[in-house]
């Protein structure tokens, strides 16, 4: 069988998700910015790979490179004091000499991992520097940021199916020499040319958010948590959740991605799964819960198959469905429906919420958990007062999740109790005042 990279099978649910994004993507640039500890990683030439297999499939790639781990390494062999790491600080002479040698090594090694796979690479000079300057009364010495993006430049060699590589060493109109942020380097690039995603390769899984890693996170959310905890973060994760921050405020780049470069194709299945490798965070709209259309009928049908047969929810025929569609809602994730739930009106002030059924890949994401909150805030703003559940699997997810009480069938309400009796499934039978 084929793999995409390395030992991985392509599965047919890997060519099915594939298939569903490449018409989204082609033509597309995708801006990814590679740490050099990553560069230096024993991945990196599966990496490299994996960004071939963007390529064959349309997709635009310009690569920004850091040097960190590199600079880092060369200071303590040649036993120099770095006045800089990653671009932030001031940059004195000595650094960056020792900046531009690493930048070099680097863009060497990039440049020979692609020749193997016979992908045409460039090297380019597109980006124009210029002195950060004094700031509160520090002279940031060869410490640059970017003055221009040589657009131009760019867009011709990606038409030519060249990947342009990026150094964070660059001069300014004078051909004076300046380290720059290389973070802060491929969100400029991404604004520029208007790139689709902006992809962080770093040695960080993703964002934690209440201590948990975050698979997606929309751009207000991720504002947010960068503001209460910009103390607390790691100055690489800092600075990618911040420049990743600015280019969705552009309004230019929709998605920005935060991932771990030393995982096996993470950059694939951060891209075509739904549920990536590492954090998206994103300023389009990439999931939502809607009311359910005739269209989503034959979807929630078929998604129900699995869970009728396994008598997780009542078997309902394609008809049932249809004459029903209308107390029917769905979570879609990129366009795609991963989950749907029912609100059922009981009469007696109460409803139900059934039906509720979520595709087995997205569980344990709080997907239904998600899907429960919202149909308890629906049925409050229709002035229900209780909403009741049914359940022969799921107690554990209702009562310690959903903090729903369960209580015995007599609770409810008399015409819901007829048809509970002459359904025979003995379902468990949970409740939630509506406050």
């Amino acid at each position: 069988m084929q793999t995409l990279s390395g030992s991985r099978k392509i599965k047919a649910a890997d060519l099915r998700s594939i298939l569903e994004y490449v018409p989204l993507y082609r033509d597309q640039i995708f801006v990814i910015s590679i740490d050099g500890s990553v560069v230096d990683c024993g991945n990196f030439s599966n990496l490299a790979t994996d960004i071939a297999v963007l390529r064959s499939l349309n997709i635009n790639v310009v690569i920004v490179h850091g040097i960190g781990k590199q600079l880092k390494q060369l200071g303590l062999l040649r036993g120099i004091q770095l006045t800089d790491v990653y671009g932030n600080n001031p940059v004195d002479d000595a650094t960056l000499e020792l900046a531009r040698e690493v930048s070099a090594s680097a863009m060497q090694k990039i440049q020979e991992a692609f020749a193997v796979l016979e992908i045409k690479t460039a090297a380019t000079n597109a980006i124009r520097a210029t002195e950060v300057g004094i700031i509160s009364g520090v002279d940031f010495l060869n410490a640059g940021r970017i003055d221009k993006i040589d657009f131009d430049t760019l867009k011709q060699l990606l038409g030519l199916g060249i990947i342009p590589i990026i150094s964070p060493i660059a001069v300014n109109r004078k051909g004076k020499v300046f380290r720059l942020n290389s973070d802060e380097l491929a969100a400029e690039t991404a604004i520029a040319l208007k790139a689709s995603k902006l992809i962080y390769m770093t040695e960080t899984k993703g964002l934690a958010v209440e201590n948990e890693k975050a698979v997606s996170i929309p751009l207000d959310k991720a504002e947010e948590t960068f503001e209460l905890r910009k103390n607390k973060l790691d100055t690489r994760v800092f600075d990618k959740v911040k420049f990743a921050v600015k280019a969705l405020r552009s309004g230019n780049t929709p998605r920005a991605h935060i991932l771990d470069g030393r995982e096996f194709a993470a950059i694939l299945t951060e891209v075509f799964e739904k549920v990536g490798s590492g954090t998206m965070i994103y300023a389009d709209e990439y999931q939502k819960i809607r009311p359910a259309t005739e269209a989503d009928a034959n979807i929630i049908y078929n998604l129900s198959q699995n869970s009728t047969k396994e008598q997780n929810l009542v078997r309902r025929s394609l008809e049932e469905i249809r004459s029903k569609i209308n107390t029917y809602f769905v979570y879609e994730m990129d366009g795609s429906i991963i989950a749907f739930v029912s609100l059922l009106d009981i009469t007696e002030g109460a409803a139900e919420l059934a039906s509720l059924h979520v595709q087995p890949f997205y569980q344990g994401h709080h997907v239904g958990k998600t899907m429960v909150e919202y149909v308890c805030k629906t049925a409050k703003e229709r002035n229900f007062k209780t909403l009741f559940a049914l359940s022969t699997k799921s107690a554990p997810f209702f009562k310690d999740i959903c903090e729903f009480e369960e209580v015995p069938p007599s609770e409810l309400p008399i015409l819901r109790q007829k048809k509970y009796e002459a359904s025979k499934r003995n379902s468990k039978v949970f409740k939630y005042v509506l406050q």
